[in-house]
């Protein structure tokens, strides 16, 4: 729960991931022999990189909680590496528990669960009951996000027969129900995407074939139907076939690829980026060229939250594309190929993974990292992570 804090600090993503984190690494080297892999070696010397790479302009802004990012990150992901299976499933089902006790709670009576949730989250945004109901996080979005990661972790210690099937299932609903309750666009639009990429490598290859033939006759059949011109349901889908960038009316949906698109266009124009405490510089800059503010306004997003993106950004695609450049891109290629294997969770938990760094979540979002970890372990069964002699 990376919302959550004793004592929280003046920012969504609190520091208690990181710090119990290196609590582990800095245990384990004094307790434990272990070696770093290559990949957590280069994640690692990334890390101190960004944190000395001033770029080439001397009008960068040096600010402390920018440039340690990946050094957080670093040691996040190398941390569950190296302890990931000893976590506890109690714990996991007691986070669910949780969870879904925050959202109802703040569904129901959101006055009386902000006074207590304010304690533990930097803010709630959402002050009202009823749709929005965002629970132990400031947002809705982020809780559903979370729901979405704490099951994808109940599926991972399912495959490594540390749970039961009445355990993944009871995780299944309860995150369900999350989700739901959140109301959250962004949590139902990623569920979509994760069950149609879950559907889809459960196929043949004569399945996907025979879907890839079908599916443009079953299109053209309904968009001449009557039942795509005489009811609403029908019409809204057919706008949403035949004009796909209607999706962009939807401000969430706008910002994120506002922000993806400033990533791009830096990569475009600096390719080896501009340094560390570049951003907003970096990006005025961008908006001054290409008419990027303007272009997404046009979309329905307002100018304040547009205008916004260009000083801050929930994009760590958008934030290290331009102070990095390809040197992050190629850094997020290894990561993700190091990470893959072919079966179902990877594609679903890497998938989700480069969703929330792409248009999602700062670089310290600490689920991030388990849903890589986690893919990372099932590619790495002959990798002894910790002692036996220590169990």
């Amino acid at each position: 729960m990376p919302f959550v804090s004793p004592l929280p600090i003046g920012s969504d993503v609190q520091p208690v991931s990181a710090i119990l984190a290196f609590i582990l690494l800095f245990w384990a080297a004094l307790e434990r022999n272990f070696r770093l892999t290559t990949l957590t070696m280069t994640f690692l010397a990334l890390a101190i990189f960004s944190l000395i790479y001033a770029g080439f302009d001397t009008n960068n802004l040096f600010e402390l909680r920018h440039r340690v990012g990946l050094v957080f990150a670093s040691i996040t992901f190398i941390a569950l590496i190296f302890y990931l299976m000893e976590f506890s499933k109690k714990i996991l089902m007691l986070a669910i528990v949780v969870n879904f006790f925050g959202v109802v709670w703040h569904f129901f009576l959101p006055d009386s669960f902000i006074v207590i949730g304010e304690l533990f989250v930097r803010e709630i945004k959402q002050t009202a009951g009823g749709r929005g109901a965002s629970g132990f996080a400031a947002e809705s979005s982020f809780t559903a996000i979370t729901a979405m990661v704490q099951f994808l972790t109940a599926y991972f210690y399912y495959l490594k027969e540390k749970v039961s099937k009445q355990f993944l299932i009871w995780s299944f609903f309860l995150c369900l129900a999350i989700i739901l309750i959140t109301g959250s666009g962004t949590g139902v639009i990623y569920t979509t995407i994760l069950f149609a990429i879950f559907t889809i490598s459960r196929l043949s290859l004569k399945s996907i074939i025979l879907i890839s033939i079908v599916s443009p006759i079953l299109v053209f059949l309904f968009l001449n139907s009557s039942i795509s011109e005489n009811t609403r349901g029908g019409f809204l889908l057919k706008l949403l076939i035949t004009n796909p960038s209607i999706l962009l009316i939807d401000g969430s949906i706008s910002e994120r690829l506002l922000s993806l698109e400033i990533g791009l266009r830096s990569l475009q124009e600096y390719p080896l980026g501009k340094g560390g405490g570049s951003y907003s510089e970096t990006a005025i800059m961008l908006d001054e060229k290409y008419s990027i503010i303007s272009k997404y306004t046009n979309y329905g997003i307002s100018p304040a939250r547009a205008n916004a993106y260009l000083f801050e950004t929930v994009s760590s695609f958008a934030r290290y594309t331009i102070e990095l450049g390809f040197l992050f891109v190629l850094f997020l290629v290894f990561l993700f190929t190091q990470s893959y294997s072919l079966n179902n969770f990877s594609l679903i938990s890497l998938t989700l993974a480069l969703l929330l760094i792409l248009v999602s979540f700062s670089i310290l979002f600490p689920p991030t990292y388990l849903l890589l970890a986690a893919s990372y372990s099932l590619r790495n069964n002959n990798i002894k992570m910790i002692s036996d002699e220590v169990l």
